[in-house]
């Protein structure tokens, strides 16, 4: 097997429809509407993308798996730093290890590996003694949580070219093109919160995979000022406006975990976080604007 990510591929192909089961017969229609078909390449880069070829009726989304591995690996990374820092928070230390235990080390070096394999060839070898994506929900608890995850995550980004299609978006780039990709952001994010109940638990873990998406995206734009060519909005306004979409009041939970991981993402650019601001929202509001500083300066 070219990749252990494959033993997801059947849970991919079923997560635009799973992360919003009360509106699968609409996605159903949109889909065969649009002809759309899910495709799998071996190729580097973060490089998901919608595609048509002229003559063919189709329109192909198009899943490099070396992106797929990433993302894997930065919701396992996600998941054990954010809950390992809330041990060192609720424990007082004064400082937070990477490499502290296992757990993290393993999780952070699986990272490190995905990031070198998907910006070079694309092709290299899982590590072995890494933690991996497992079918069947076997493996460790933190696998399966990063499973759970990195579909909600795949589902958001998948509903995202979705959106191009069901929104008429020329499939080239174009004047309109950082516009268009908020449109379809902003559609994706509607789709998948919108409709449901506040208190319904699924809302945040449909928030958690929109987030995981969105900052494994800007964990890849911490030396860039601008995304894919200047075709994207950067992911620090992605993380503004679709979180401003998640509907439960002062439940901040989402900011805080934004707000942890941003820190961790641009640890080595000087960025302070303001902790003694009024809340999370407001902490992550700060954040969000020094980064936007430090990205246009």
């Amino acid at each position: 097997m070219r990749s252990p990510i494959c033993h997801l591929s059947s849970a991919i192909n079923s997560s635009p429809f799973n992360i919003a089961p009360e509106k699968k017969y609409d996605l159903n229609k949109l889909i065969d509407d649009n002809n759309i078909i899910i495709s799998f390449v071996n190729e580097p880069n973060f490089n998901i993308r919608v595609t048509k070829i002229e003559g063919d009726v189709h329109h192909k989304i198009v899943l490099p798996v070396a992106c797929l591995e990433y993302l894997w690996a930065f919701s396992h990374f996600f998941w054990v730093f954010t809950q390992e820092y809330s041990k060192a928070q609720e424990n007082n230390d004064e400082n937070f290890d990477l490499a502290g235990n296992d757990r993290l080390r393993c999780s952070n070096e699986l990272l490190a590996w995905a990031k070198i394999n998907l910006q070079t060839t694309g092709l290299e070898t899982w590590p072995e003694k890494e933690p991996k994506p497992e079918a069947h929900s076997q493996g460790s608890e933190d696998s399966k949580v990063a499973t759970e995850i990195f579909l909600c995550a795949i589902a958001w980004i998948i509903h995202h070219e979705i959106a191009h299609v069901v929104l008429q978006h020329p499939l080239v780039t174009t004047a309109f093109s950082i516009q268009e990709e908020r449109q379809a952001d902003l559609h994706a994010t509607d789709w998948i919160l919108g409709g449901i109940p506040h208190s319904t638990p699924e809302l945040k873990k449909r928030t958690l995979g929109i987030v995981a998406a969105v900052l494994c995206i800007q964990s890849l734009e911490v030396n860039t000022k601008n995304s894919s060519q200047n075709t994207h909005p950067n992911a620090y306004e992605r993380i503004h406006y679709n979180t401003e979409r998640y509907p439960v009041g002062n439940d901040q939970l989402i900011e805080a975990l934004c707000t942890v991981t941003l820190q961790y993402i641009f640890n080595e650019k000087n960025i302070n976080v303001n902790v003694d601001g009024e809340s999370f929202s407001s902490i992550l509001g700060d954040l969000l604007y020094d980064i936007s500083r430090l990205t246009t300066s």
